[in-house]
C-alpha cells in the first residue's frame, strides 16, 4: 500500500512540475509579447501551485517593473536574491529598481575589517559553502586513505598533513555556511506596500512622527509590539510603524 501511495505521489509531483513548466513558457511568451498583465497572472499561478525559484521571482520582478508596480518589483527581486544571492542580473535589476523609489538612504559605513570579512563570507551562497565543505572533506578522506595504504614515512607524513589541512578547511566552510544561515534566520526584512507610511517614535499612532516612508522601501524588522513593528532603516534610524501594508521578504 505504501509503495502505491509513493508511486501516486511521484506521478502527481511529476505532472504538476510538467504543468508548471508549460505555464512558465506561456508566461515568458506573454512577457516577450509585452502582455505583462497576462504574464503576471501566469507567473502567479505557478506560485499558487507551490513552486518557487529564483527564475520565477526574477521574472515576476521584471513583470511588475514593466507594470510600474515598484513595491512588488523590489519585493520579488529580493525574493529572487534570497534563492540566488550570487546572480549578477538580479543584483543589477534590484539596484536599478531601488534607484526609482522616493526614499534614498546613506548606508552606515562598515569598518574595513567588517567589510572584508562580510565580503568573504557572502562571496558564495550557503549551499555553495556547504558543497565546498563536503568536497574538502572528501579530499581529506582520500588523503587519509593514502596515509593508511602507503608505508613510506615521507608519504604518510605528507598525506596526514594534507588530510588535517583539508579537515580544517572543511570545518571552516561549514562554519561560514552556518554563520550565513544564522544571519538569514535572525534578519527579517520587509517591503512597504503603501504610498506613504509614517515612522513613529513610539508604538503609538499619537506619538511623534519622525518622517514618512514610501512604497518600495526595504526595512529591517527588529521587534513587534501589538500592531506595530520596530524597524531599522539602512542608515541606522530606528522607529515604529504599523504592521499593515508591509510584506516580509
Amino acid at each position: 500500500m505504501k509503495i502505491i501511495v509513493s508511486i501516486l505521489c511521484f506521478v502527481l509531483s511529476f505532472s504538476t512540475t510538467a504543468q508548471n513548466d508549460s505555464i512558465f513558457k506561456q508566461a515568458n511568451d506573454a512577457y516577450a509579447d509585452a502582455n505583462y498583465k497576462e504574464a503576471k497572472r501566469l507567473y502567479q499561478n505557478i506560485l499558487k501551485n507551490g513552486q518557487a525559484s529564483s527564475e520565477l521571482y526574477f521574472n515576476l520582478g521584471n513583470t511588475y517593473y514593466k507594470l510600474e508596480d515598484l513595491a512588488n518589483s523590489i519585493y520579488y527581486y529580493e525574493k529572487a536574491l534570497k534563492f540566488n544571492p550570487e546572480d549578477q542580473s538580479i543584483q543589477n535589476n534590484l539596484a536599478f529598481a531601488e534607484r526609482m523609489r522616493l526614499d534614498q538612504f546613506e548606508r552606515l559605513p562598515d569598518s574595513e575589517v567588517d567589510k572584508t570579512l562580510d565580503d568573504f563570507i557572502t562571496k558564495f551562497s550557503i549551499d555553495t559553502w556547504s558543497i565546498i565543505g563536503i568536497v574538502f572533506l572528501c579530499v581529506a578522506a582520500l588523503c587519509f586513505g593514502v596515509f593508511l595504504l602507503f608505508k613510506r614515512t615521507l608519504v604518510k607524513r605528507l598525506a596526514f598533513g594534507i588530510c588535517l589541512g583539508f579537515i580544517l578547511f572543511s570545518a571552516g566552510a561549514f562554519v561560514i555556511a552556518q554563520t550565513q544561515l544564522e544571519k538569514v534566520k535572525s534578519s527579517v526584512y520587509g517591503i512597504i506596500f503603501q504610498k506613504e507610511k509614517n515612522l513613529f517614535e513610539e508604538p503609538n499612532p499619537n506619538s511623534n512622527t519622525l518622517f514618512q516612508l514610501h512604497e518600495g522601501t526595504k526595512i529591517k524588522i527588529l521587534d513587534q509590539f501589538r500592531s506595530f513593528y520596530k524597524v531599522e532603516l539602512p542608515d541606522g534610524t530606528t522607529g515604529w510603524m504599523t504592521t499593515e501594508n508591509i510584506k516580509e521578504i
